[in-house]
This record gives C-alpha cells, sequence and structure tokens, in this order.
C-alpha cells in the first residue's frame, strides 16, 4: 500500500484528502504542522508527500528542503498562493510536482499517479549527491572536489556509498566492515576501516579536526555530517503587517494575497467535499454535511472581510486623491 503523508493546517482539507485517498487505497498520515511533518517524513517513510507551503511555524518550503537532505520521495505542493514566485521556489526547493487550490480530487489523484510511476525509475537510477565543494554520483561512479575530478579505489567507493547514503546516521565499526567488506572478516579488519577512512578524507578535502563531511564518533564508528547544497531562497512572509509608510498599492497587494489564499484552501475544501458526496451514491453522512457547514460558515466569513477590506481601501485611495490634490469629490 503506497503510504502518503499529507501536510496542511486546514482540518476540512486534510479531512477531506484522507478520506479520498483512503477510498483509492492509500495509507494516509496527515501533519497539521512543519515540524510534525518533517518528524513524520524521518520515522515513517512515506512514499509519496503532499505539502501545503503556508504552514504554522515551519513553512512548506522549508519542510520541503529538509526532507530533500535525506530523502528523494516525491512532493507534490498545495497552495493557494498565486504568485508565479513561490511555485518556481518550491520547485527549486526539490518539490516534484505543484497543484494550485482549489483543486478537483481527479486532477489530484492523476498527479499523484504521475509521480508514482515517475518514482519507480528515479529510485534505481539516482545516485547524484551534491554538497559543498563536493558532487558524487554513485551510479556513474564520477567525483568532483572543488570542480576537479578525483579517482577513488573500489572499497573507498564503497565506504562513501555507504557513508552518503545513511546520513547523519552512526554507522558503526562492525556494520561498516559487514557492508564494506563482508562478515567474514574480524576485528582486525578495523585497522583497514581507519586507514581507508583517512585515504578517503584526504582525498575529498576534509579534516578529522574539523570535519565538513565525514566525523569520527570516538569508538563507535563514523557519520555522514555533508550537508546538501539547496537553493537558498526564502518565501515571502505576506502576514507581515502592513506600515503606514507603504502606499496603497502595497496594501491593496497584501490583502488581496492573504484573501486569495483563504479563499483558495476553503473553495478546495468545498470542492472535494461535494466530490465525496457524489461518489458516496447519493447518501449524505453526517461527517460529510458537517463538513459541508464548516466550510460555508467560513466562506460566509471570508465574504464579509472582504466586503470590510474593500471598504477601508476605498477610503484609503479617497484620502490620498485628495492628499495629493486630486479631483474635488463635490464635482
Amino acid at each position: 500500500m503506497t503510504r502518503v503523508l499529507v501536510v496542511d493546517d486546514e482540518p476540512q482539507v486534510t479531512h477531506a484528502l484522507s478520506r479520498a485517498l483512503s477510498r483509492e487505497g492509500y495509507d494516509v498520515l496527515v501533519a497539521a504542522d512543519g515540524e510534525r511533518a518533517v518528524d513524520l517524513a524521518a520515522t515513517s517513510e512515506p512514499h509519496m508527500m503532499i505539502v501545503d507551503l503556508s504552514l504554522p511555524g515551519l513553512n512548506g518550503l522549508e519542510v520541503i528542503k529538509r526532507v530533500r537532505s535525506w530523502s528523494q520521495c516525491p512532493i507534490l505542493v498545495l497552495s493557494g498562493v498565486t504568485q508565479e514566485l513561490a511555485k518556481v521556489q518550491a520547485l527549486d526547493a526539490g518539490a516534484d510536482d505543484y497543484l494550485q487550490k482549489p483543486f478537483g480530487l481527479d486532477e489530484l489523484q492523476a498527479r499523484l499517479r504521475a509521480l508514482e510511476r515517475r518514482a519507480a525509475p528515479a529510485e534505481e537510477t539516482s545516485g547524484r549527491h551534491d554538497f559543498e565543494g563536493l558532487q558524487v554520483n554513485l551510479v556513474a561512479r564520477t567525483l568532483e572536489v572543488g570542480g576537479a575530478e578525483a579517482r577513488l579505489t573500489p572499497t573507498e567507493w564503497r565506504l562513501l556509498e555507504e557513508l552518503v547514503t545513511h546520513p547523519e546516521q552512526l554507522l558503526t565499526h562492525r556494520w561498516l566492515l559487514q557492508r564494506v567488506w563482508d562478515s567474514s572478516h574480524g576485528n582486525e579488519t578495523r585497522d583497514a576501516l581507519r586507514a581507508h577512512v583517512r585515504s578517503l578524507r584526504a582525498k575529498i578535502g576534509d579534516d578529522a579536526h574539523a570535519p565538513r563531511f565525514i566525523r569520527t564518533e570516538s569508538g563507535a564508528g563514523y557519520r555522514w555530517v555533508g550537508v546538501a547544497r539547496t537553493a537558498e531562497t526564502v518565501l515571502p512572509d505576506w502576514s507581515e503587517a502592513v506600515t503606514g509608510e507603504q502606499d496603497v498599492a502595497d496594501l491593496a497587494g497584501v490583502e488581496t494575497r492573504e484573501l486569495v489564499h483563504e479563499l483558495n484552501n476553503a473553495l478546495t475544501a468545498m470542492r472535494m467535499a461535494v466530490q465525496l458526496m457524489r461518489m458516496s451514491d447519493g447518501e449524505v453522512s453526517e461527517d460529510s454535511a458537517a463538513m459541508r457547514a464548516s466550510v460555508l460558515e467560513r466562506l460566509d466569513g471570508l465574504a464579509r472581510r472582504i466586503s470590510v477590506v474593500a471598504v477601508a481601501l476605498e477610503s484609503r485611495v479617497g484620502d490620498q486623491k485628495g492628499a495629493d490634490g486630486g479631483t474635488d469629490p463635490g464635482r
């Protein structure tokens, strides 16, 4: 069963997604914030992730970057944000696809199936790992240090592969000996392991006293601490309060983006609620009816907020025109 981790802070959206995906045979996990999402991604090893960009605390962009540092799990981004910049940043951070809210269940399921198809061969051919000053391709058996090609022995390659593919994990002497050599070797091989680690460090430009890639855990083993290179981009904070120094156009833009985001979330929940009710052969459960009522109440509140914002913006525009010596309202 394909395990999908849904990361969204909107209860109506996660509820509808969970029901819809469960009906299609997916094993669904849910996280309502970024920290929980990273924890679940590490402990439950989902086959796919569906991530909303606007999350409390750790935002969706940071979730993607952190998960990408150790996992190639396909990630589908959902967002009510309409700006193209947000999509570009999410894809640059490691997302595989982007779906704009509101969306339909049919399109969501089609995109998930496409990600599943692409993921199968990708797992077989993946092997490229990029770090600051170090590029490793385990499939092609190529290594670049500072842009220059470096050559490793077969044993050094096996050692590097185990380290790179198990980031941040303590790899004990015994475990490495069994993986890099075989179980027939005894404790006397530890000296050979140390010698190969020293040789590997020298070739990748690492320093045992100030390690960037391989850290020695005294008496226990080794740990790969190299940080995967990702795009250093930050999602704009559109929730920041508008100051008096901003002009009316900026105010309108900020307010509009926030409202569009919330409306798209509510409309997504409503659209999925309707589709789920249609899939129930005319039977409307109490659960579905409650969700529909909740979404309708939220849409009503948003409509009232839009009205208030529109009046405020109109008033500000009028005040600015008057201050600039605009047209006399009495004419």
